[in-house]
C-alpha cells in the first residue's frame, strides 16, 4: 500500500530528510482514468482489471472514525487507537489508523497526512495536519 517510488520520495511539503520516507500508493485504471482505493483490484467506474499503482499527494480529509480501546491479553494495559475513514484529496476513501488525539470538536473538517511507519502496520497511519485551512464539512464519528 505504501512503497517506495524513485519519482515521487516524500510527502508535499515535508522536510528533504522526511522525503525518503515511503509514499502513500493508490491505484489508477489505465482504460478510464478513474482513481482507487490500494485495496482494489478492479475499477469500480469500467469494471478493467488494467490498474497501476500511482503516488498520491497523501493528504485527505477525515469522513468518520471511532477511538477504540483495548488490550491484546487480559493483563496487558488498555491501550488507545483511532481507526478512521479518510477521503484522500484524489478522491478514494481509505480504512486508516489516526496517530495523535482528533480535535474534540471541529466545525471544519479535520485534515490529515500521511506517515509512513514499518510495513507491519495494517492500514495507512495518518497524524492530524494543524495547518490546513478548514472548510465547510464536518466530520462525525462513527
Amino acid at each position: 500500500m505504501y512503497q517506495r517510488d524513485p519519482k515521487h520520495t516524500g510527502n508535499v511539503g515535508d522536510s528533504p530528510s522526511a522525503r525518503r520516507e515511503a509514499t502513500l500508493m493508490i491505484r489508477r485504471c489505465e482504460c478510464c482514468g478513474h482513481l482507487l482505493a490500494p485495496l482494489f483490484d478492479a475499477c469500480s467506474s469500467c469494471r478493467s482489471a488494467d490498474l497501476a499503482w500511482v503516488p498520491c499527494s497523501g493528504t485527505g480529509s477525515v469522513v468518520s472514525w471511532r477511538v477504540l480501546q483495548c488490550a491484546a491479553n487480559p493483563r496487558a494495559e488498555v491501550e488507545r487507537s483511532t481507526i478512521a475513514i479518510v477521503e484522500l484529496d484524489e478522491g478514494p476513501w481509505l480504512y486508516t489508523t489516526i496517530h495523535g488525539e482528533l480535535p474534540p470538536s471541529s466545525t471544519g473538517p479535520v485534515r490529515v497526512r500521511f506517515r509512513a511507519r514499518s510495513r507491519g502496520d495494517r492500514f495507512p497511519v495518518f497524524a492530524v495536519n494543524r495547518e490546513a485551512p478548514a472548510s465547510d464539512a464536518s466530520p462525525q464519528p462513527a
